[in-house]
């Protein structure tokens, strides 16, 4: 960063005049440590540090990321990456007009829901997870800034400073789990450019995260169902309570599957049919394709006691999947249509507007009551 007096002396004054003064709307503030009581009922939470630039006439300003790092970025920024998957997927929704790059690609059925155009962009990896990052192609495409997106993990500030050093493009961590992501929408929204629809992008992740939190406050312990969330060709893979990509399962009631050292991957964890049918849980939800069409006639599935109750849907999966895969903002509408499975007495409200609604916020999709029935055909709720 440039050590500029001037620059330094008005980003001081900035900050003092911000520590004594009360938030400005929309303007998020400083970010606290990840809660890890992802049941409990929403409280206020702080956002990320403003968006302002240090100078009127200056080409840069500072920004301080959700790691607590200072770093350089351009006022005017018109080319972005994410760092992966999850970061993506948010970026889609905001700011996909930014994007000169992608992680993974689109396939075609994800191009239905959030636009053709996306299949045209480069795909160049991702720097955590797979780490194939193509560095000689994301030099070529000479984007402003690059953005991860997600859970905070140990060492992700010095995560982001190698991938600035290994780059030399200033790299930054937006905090976004499931309480803070309408605080990451605001604050990309004030970062990009994108001021409106981050705020209505903001506002309706903390509306429904405060519904579905107060709501299910009021369901006690032993009236909350159980259920297991199965994937994978045989449905022997399932997510272990406790785990980040398990959150809004163990915000909604009893996962039944817990293993020792649960790994932290989408995929979750292999178990085996004896297991389950020990846990046999109230409920079953299968991955997009996975075994959900055999499971009735599957001599080891069909004696569990969701199946022969006829209580087991299939997860909808496009664009993504609504309950991970990744852990990202799909996890808004996934949270509201499993609760709606599971507690249809206390979640009454019309689940098709609900998802009319997340698509045409989230995706710019209209869409209409053929396309919902044919994307909910194993995924509404039984009578």
């Amino acid at each position: 960063m440039k050590n500029n007096l001037k620059v330094f002396s008005l980003i001081l004054a900035l900050l003092m005049a911000f520590a004594v003064t009360a938030c400005t709307p929309g303007k998020p503030a400083e970010t606290t440590p990840v809660t890890e009581t992802p049941t409990e009922a929403i409280t206020e939470a702080p956002t990320e540090a403003p968006v302002v630039p240090a100078d009127p006439e200056a080409d840069t300003f500072v920004f301080t990321d959700s790691a607590g790092r200072e770093v350089e970025l351009p006022i005017n920024i018109e080319r972005i990456v994410p760092s992966g998957p999850l970061g993506q997927q948010i970026l889609l929704s905001i700011a996909g007009d930014m994007l000169v790059a992608l992680t993974n690609d689109v396939s075609e059925g994800q191009a239905y829901y959030i636009g053709e155009q996306y299949k045209d962009l480069p795909v160049i990896g991702q720097f955590f997870g797979s780490q194939d990052m193509n560095m000689e192609e994301l030099a070529r495409l000479t984007p402003q800034v690059i953005i991860d997106i997600g859970e905070p993990k140990g060492g992700i500030a010095e995560d982001m400073d190698t991938v600035t050093m290994q780059t030399g493009i200033p790299a930054i961590f937006i905090e976004a789990d499931l309480e803070k992501s309408g605080n990451a929408y605001r604050t990309l929204g004030q970062l990009l450019g994108k001021e409106e629809k981050g705020a209505a992008l903001g506002d309706y992740c903390d509306q429904v995260f405060a519904e579905v939190t107060a709501k299910m406050a009021e369901i006690s312990e032993e009236d909350r169902a159980s259920f297991a969330y199965l994937m994978g060709d045989t449905g022997l893979n399932a997510l272990s309570k406790g785990t980040y990509h398990a959150t809004i399962m163990d915000l909604l009631g009893n996962n039944v599957v817990e293993v020792e050292s649960p790994s932290s991957r989408g995929s979750g964890d292999e178990i085996n049919m004896e297991q389950l049918l020990i846990w046999n849980p109230e409920y079953i939800f299968f991955a997009s394709g996975s075994v959900y069409s055999q499971a009735k006639t599957d001599p080891a599935f069909s004696t569990l006691q969701a199946i022969q109750d006829d209580q087991y849907y299939e997860v909808p999966g496009l664009p993504y999947s609504w309950l991970g895969a990744p852990p990202s903002v799909n996890r808004f509408i996934g949270l509201q249509w499993m609760a709606h499975i599971l507690y249809p007495d206390v979640f009454t409200e019309d689940l098709t507007g609900i998802v009319q609604e997340y698509y045409k916020l989230f995706y710019d999709f209209e869409m209409s009551s053929a396309e919902y029935a044919e994307l909910m055909v194993n995924s509404e709720l039984k009578e």
